[in-house]
């Protein structure tokens, strides 16, 4: 039984925001990496466990009962579950497992470890609560285990502040009293089926894109979400009859001055593409660039935390949530950049041959969701949906493919 020694501090209104919407829909994600190297199952425990010493975030719960404000509580003796999976799956089916199995805030760790393990090469799946971790999180955790395989000692972490911490607002008050929340609508949103696909851009088209998107004033994210928009309009007949808006979470790493430690530390920036835009990619790209630049500042993105504060301080249960979800965050497409590997993919005998992330869903059945990274020159995309567009990435990869020349 945890005790009043156990308790950490309260979630910040993002960390809550999250840990909210979970009960209406799952609100953590995955990473999956391929590892070249020869390793042992039994090095992947010890190095997990290595990961959760370093990171206090990997060792917490959170209780809403005593107030109504949820804080985070240590549960150290708790080690983070490694599941290894069974031989013939791959790591698709395995994140489609995944996403649809929800976590237990109040049993932590909030976190979990899937192993498709061959002697010479591995898949590893980092599954991880939204409450606790962002997509760049997850990177530096891939990082850390990979580091702790190959024998480095991992130096542990203080335990990392809020985004509202570092922003000097105060805790947000409620005179409401604790209360049990239940994930009954989150079950019932996953009786839906979630279906997940990738494909790696080939490194020579990446680098063309790359070189094309600097002359055309523009970035890859800018024509991902470009080429996504078009592919979706040639696809399905609401996308060019509406507007298709598009959700790019933006990093505030940095701003916050905040390293590599397990932390939530991002934004939200919207793209709204009218539908007599025209069907210039590269236009297109650069329109989406410029509606993000003012949102990658501080100031920038305050009214989006304030609003989510302002919601947070009405006290919202579990079908509230759900309807501010549903008001506030249905965007038509999720493109999430997590950029290039900010460190070398050779560590140690152990190499990222590749990395796709993050597989995420919001609960809104027409989301579209492509996770976007880059590895060893490559581009990696994913894509993630409750009913996906037939042939959506395909077609992305088609019209970048294009872009490129």
């Amino acid at each position: 039984m945890d005790t009043d020694f156990d308790v950490v501090r309260p979630l910040g209104v993002i960390e809550e925001f999250f840990w909210l919407f979970d009960h209406s829909c799952p609100k953590h994600f995955c990473i999956v990496a391929e590892i070249k190297g020869r390793t042992l199952v039994t090095d992947w425990r010890a190095a997990v466990d290595a990961l959760q010493a370093r990171h206090p975030m990997l060792s917490v719960s959170i209780d809403s009962t005593r107030q109504r404000v949820p804080h985070f509580h240590r549960c150290s003796r708790r080690p983070i579950p490694l599941r290894v999976a069974p031989p013939g799956t791959t790591w698709e089916r395995e994140a489609e497992r995944e996403i649809s199995t929800l976590f237990d805030p109040t049993k932590g760790p909030l976190a979990r470890v899937v192993l498709i393990h061959e002697l010479e090469k591995s898949f590893v799946l980092l599954v991880t609560h939204h409450a606790i971790a962002d997509g760049l999180s997850s990177i530096f955790m891939l990082r850390d285990l990979l580091s702790a395989i190959s024998g480095q000692r991992l130096d542990p972490y203080e335990f990392p502040p809020s985004i509202d911490q570092k922003l000097g607002v105060p805790t947000r008050p409620s005179s409401a009293p604790g209360k049990k929340f239940s994930h009954t609508l989150a079950v019932e949103c996953l009786k839906k089926p979630v279906h997940v696909t990738s494909l790696i851009l080939k490194p020579e088209t990446t680098g063309l894109l790359r070189e094309r998107a600097r002359l055309e004033r523009t970035t890859i994210h800018g024509i991902v979400c470009a080429t996504a928009t078009l592919a979706g309009r040639s696809i399905d007949p609401t996308w060019r009859d509406g507007a298709v808006s598009i959700f790019s979470p933006v990093d505030l790493r940095k701003l916050l001055e905040l390293n590599d430690e397990c932390v939530v530390a991002i934004a939200k920036a919207t793209t709204l593409i009218e539908p007599n835009a025209p069907d210039d990619a590269w236009e297109m790209a650069r329109s989406v660039t410029a509606s993000l630049l003012p949102l990658k500042t501080l100031e920038g993105g305050a009214p989006v935390f304030s609003a989510v504060y302002d919601a947070m301080s009405t006290d919202m249960d579990e079908a509230e949530g759900a309807r501010f979800n549903a008001d506030a965050f249905s965007e038509t497409m999720l493109v999430s950049n997590l950029g290039q590997l900010p460190y070398s993919s050779s560590i140690g005998n152990l190499t990222i041959e590749a990395l796709w992330a993050p597989v995420v869903l919001r609960g809104h059945d027409g989301e579209q969701t492509i996770g976007l990274s880059t590895v060893n020159g490559a581009l990696h995309l994913v894509h993630s949906s409750w009913y996906p567009l037939p042939g959506f990435l395909e077609e992305i990869e088609h019209r970048l493919q294009k872009a490129s020349i």
